[in-house]
């Protein structure tokens, strides 16, 4: 075994214990220590193994842990995520997050498969690449509304936030927003193939 490897893995990924997400940035969230990119990916594990447990998903559990993993060693290289101000992901997008795997998990055994992880993720062809793609969309409402009730999300700014969504989906969402998450709330439900994480996103907008 090459140690060399493992403990390079380990340092670039840590980096994303550092990176602070995009969107809370965006928003002028008010708390000092903003949630970090790690702290996401977190979030995403515990939230999945819920949802899993609960609604009896029957999900290979282990696979979506590390294709959030895979999904989010993107922010090492490109130290932001996709908003509705940086814009969509795309073809090439999936080719650079490859060639950025490529180089984390070099000489590594689980190069190939991070690299089939995030191709997946891409063509969202299984149901845990579509389960990933949404658990990662709704776990962001939830930490929005956990800064909500925190009072650390200012209604101004999220109303200011929306205007970055585009017509006609701003003006549509504009209206609706009573409270500081309910912005990012309803933006991202369209993203929502699912009932159980539609339902899930109406008990989040609730709270």
């Amino acid at each position: 075994m090459e140690y060399k490897n493992v403990i390079n893995f380990y340092q670039m990924a840590n980096k994303l214990k550092y990176g602070i997400r995009t969107g809370w940035k965006e928003v002028g969230i008010t708390n000092e220590r903003l949630e970090s990119f790690a702290e996401h990916i977190y979030g995403c594990i515990i939230l999945a193994i819920g949802l899993n447990s609960e609604a009896k998903l029957d999900l290979d559990m282990f696979k979506v842990i590390k294709m959030i993993i895979a999904k989010e060693l993107e922010k090492i290289d490109l130290g932001q995520e996709v908003t509705p101000v940086t814009k969509s992901f795309n073809k090439e997008g999936t080719l650079k997050n490859c060639a950025i795997i490529e180089e984390i998990t070099s000489g590594m055994l689980i190069k190939e498969e991070f690299i089939s992880l995030i191709e997946e993720f891409a063509t969202q062809q299984s149901k845990e690449a579509k389960f990933c793609s949404q658990i990662l969309k709704i776990e962001s409402d939830l930490q929005a509304k956990d800064y909500e009730l925190r009072v650390e999300f200012s209604l101004e700014n999220a109303k200011a936030d929306v205007q970055n969504f585009g017509e006609p989906l701003a003006s549509e969402i504009l209206p609706q927003v009573q409270k500081p998450s309910d912005g990012w709330i309803l933006y991202d439900r369209q993203y929502y193939t699912d009932e159980l994480f539609v339902n899930l996103s109406n008990e989040i907008q609730k709270l």
